[in-house]
């Protein structure tokens, strides 16, 4: 993973999601923010009005990006918005989708990835 700034994302159906048809659904999203903190808050307050209503919110994690001087800040929420990529890429100059973005099985697994990937 590159260590500039930047943000990566990535999204899941929702486990609590159903095949009833009255059901809304919800797609899981991960958004890792690689920046300075004021801009950080910045870019999450544009996430979350491309994504409103947010559902769920959870799991912020944030550090220091190792030798680089940038702080990280990790968004998971659940939303029923259907945002196309597009406009996911427009949030910021670099945008990327990473596929390993997601949940463990276990409690600490993406704190560990995230920690593997920037702080060491």
């Amino acid at each position: 993973m590159d260590k500039e700034r930047q943000i990566r994302y990535n999204s899941r159906k929702s486990k609590d999601d159903t095949s009833d048809d009255t059901w809304v659904g919800y797609n899981e999203w991960w958004f890792l923010i690689i920046n300075q903190n004021r801009e950080i808050e910045e870019i999450k307050r544009k996430i979350y009005s491309l994504f409103a209503p947010i559902v769920d919110e959870s799991s912020l994690l944030e550090g220091i990006v190792r030798s680089t001087g940038l702080r990280y800040k990790l968004l998971n929420f659940k939303s029923s918005q259907k945002v196309e990529e597009w406009k996911i890429k427009e949030i910021y100059k670099k945008t990327i989708k990473d596929a390993k973005l997601y949940n463990r099985e276990t409690r600490d697994g993406l704190e560990n990835y995230l920690a593997d990937q920037l702080e060491k």
